[in-house]
């Protein structure tokens, strides 16, 4: 039998799950985003729940429920968003990548353009 969990940890916990929210809407707006808008949100959203979860993880250690069931679904509910984000970052990556280069390109055949039609002599 795994040993109840102090109050003071599912507090924790609470926190982590709400958190968690947090975590997800700021994500959702930063994401599709090719502004860098929401960057700064985002990021703190998810250096703060990194904070908590190593906090929190240092606090069952101390009171012996490491492998209590909730801290156990809340390290699975991390996991899981972080390997989320982590692929979603990578798309995102990927798309501002190809749209930088599409970019160059446009940029590189309208300067080519302007010098063969005189265009840019003054």
């Amino acid at each position: 039998m795994s040993p109840a969990v102090p109050e003071v940890l599912q507090s924790r916990l609470d926190v982590l799950q709400r958190l968690g929210v947090v975590v997800d809407k700021a994500a959702a707006r930063w994401l599709p985003d090719q502004t860098g808008r929401f960057d700064q949100e985002a990021l703190n959203s998810i250096a703060e729940a990194r904070r908590v979860i190593e906090l929190t993880v240092d606090l069952a250690l101390a009171h012996g429920c490491a492998e209590a069931p909730a801290v156990l679904a809340m390290r699975k509910a991390w996991e899981d968003r972080f390997a989320t984000l982590a692929s979603a970052i990578k798309q995102k990556h990927t798309s501002l990548t190809e749209s930088a280069q599409i970019r160059s390109r446009q940029t590189q055949a309208a300067k080519a353009y302007i010098g063969t039609k005189g265009l840019g002599q003054a």
